[in-house]
């Protein structure tokens, strides 16, 4: 079976930096694959709705069943040639931008994180920020 952790120390894009995130399609014969069970909302304290996924799972000998709750903490945009975007998770650095590209055989997101840009002035919603990304086991 394949090991579909971050390769990160292997991703670079010719020029010798290696990339900061990679993104794999879900594949069911992984044992590590996560497949989203649930979606949901849920109030921010600063007033706006937040996303929260939920993924099943049970204990190793299958007595404890839990959901596994993460926050959605960032957005990628599709373009021409790339996807940009915005994450904000404090384990990853905070507030960064992202930059990313399809592999050749399409099926694989990898790409940079960097400092974000700041915003312009505009008449333009601004983006909430997301609360930091959890993941939380609740019994069922």
């Amino acid at each position: 079976m394949e090991d579909k952790t971050m390769p990160i120390n292997n991703s670079n894009n010719g020029s010798g930096k290696q990339k900061d995130w990679v993104l794999f399609p879900f594949d069911a014969t992984n044992e590590k694959a996560i497949k989203l069970d649930f979606s949901g909302n849920i109030n921010l304290d600063n007033g706006n709705k937040g996303t929260i996924l939920g993924v099943k799972g049970s204990s190793r000998d299958g007595n404890t069943k839990f959901v596994k709750v993460f926050a959605q903490v960032g957005v990628l945009f599709k373009g021409d040639d790339k996807f940009t975007g915005e994450i904000n998770y404090p384990e990853a650095g905070g507030l960064k931008g992202l930059i990313g590209w399809v592999n050749e055989s399409g099926n694989i997101l990898s790409g940079y994180k960097n400092e974000p840009r700041p915003k312009q002035d505009s008449p333009k919603k601004e983006t909430p920020i997301q609360p930091k990304a959890e993941s939380k086991e609740i019994l069922f």
